[in-house]
């Protein structure tokens, strides 16, 4: 049940932070007043993403699962009821605040272990562990408030209010012991829309080779010139054309290499217009790493 909930806290919590990159989306004052162009500064108070559809259920979702989660680590079968019922989130920060005294709204729930107790890895592997912080910060009073403003919308009373504000408070859960699965759920998504952007502009690419037909294509790879050749003085970081995974020729400008493995190369091609993102080209590249991690 552990893994279950962290998963799904991670999964919605994901969603949320995406979204909370948005800026300007609560209709707060431009930061130049002067400029009518300006983008708005974001603050604390702006609502959350209203275009995001069903958001008060994905907050309610993550915060359930998170503060569930938190509860049976530190406090083992209080996170429900004799019938096994999980408590609301409302009745689990109560728990917390019950436990740990708040200060201004807020209870710092120590880690149980110290962060020297953390299993050692070569330095600059793949695979690190994350780094927990001494203690986990609860903002019972902001997170109880996001309880509150996402019930209208839950419950077909009206539209919820949620703020940014309640959204940070939920994301600082992911640095208890119980979760910090987070980072791993993003790099999955990412992953994930690397993939499907890359089939897509490999099936873009493989159209387009079908209009121009091959004798053009030929034709363009006998005269494509490289834009990025390397040199050691006016380009050290540039690199020779490559062989292009759709169309065969040796004609893919690559703009650089996956910033973690390097290597693969990210860029276009110069005759059927594939394009490989530096994601697209950092998920090969992991998929390459692993498959040499199998075969070694």
């Amino acid at each position: 049940m552990k893994d279950k909930r962290a998963e799904q806290f991670a999964r919605c919590a994901v969603v949320l932070a995406a979204a909370l990159d948005g800026v300007g989306d609560g209709g707060s004052v431009a930061a130049d007043p002067e400029d009518p162009f300006a983008v708005p500064a974001s603050t604390d108070e702006d609502l959350f993403a209203p275009s995001l559809a069903g958001r008060e259920g994905i907050f309610d979702q993550a915060l359930s699962n998170g503060l569930a989660a938190i509860v049976a680590f530190e406090w083992p079968g209080e996170e429900a009821k004799r019938n096994g019922r999980v408590l609301p989130a409302s009745e689990l920060l109560k728990v917390i605040a019950g436990h740990v005294p708040a200060t201004d709204g807020i209870v710092l729930i120590p880690d149980k272990h110290s962060l020297s107790e953390a299993p050692q890895v070569d330095e600059g592997s793949l695979f690190q562990p994350s780094r927990l912080s001494p203690h986990t910060r609860i903002d019972v009073a902001t997170l109880q408030s996001g309880i509150d403003a996402s019930q209208k919308a839950r419950h077909g009373r009206g539209a919820g209010t949620l703020q940014r504000r309640h959204i940070e408070a939920l994301l600082d859960l992911d640095g208890h012991e119980s979760l910090g699965v987070m980072g791993e759920e993003q790099q999955d998504r990412i992953q994930q829309v690397a993939q499907r952007e890359d089939a897509a502009s490999q099936r873009r690419a493989f159209e387009y080779l079908e209009r121009i037909g091959e004798d053009e294509a030929a034709r363009r790879a006998n005269q494509a010139v490289n834009p990025n050749p390397y040199h050691p003085k006016h380009n050290p970081d540039g690199q020779d054309l490559d062989t292009c995974p759709v169309c065969g020729h040796e004609a893919f400008c690559v703009e650089g290499l996956d910033p973690v493995f390097g290597r693969i190369g990210y860029g276009q091609c110069l005759v059927c217009t594939y394009t490989r993102t530096p994601d697209a080209a950092e998920a090969e590249g992991f998929a390459e790493h692993l498959a040499w991690i199998m075969n070694r």
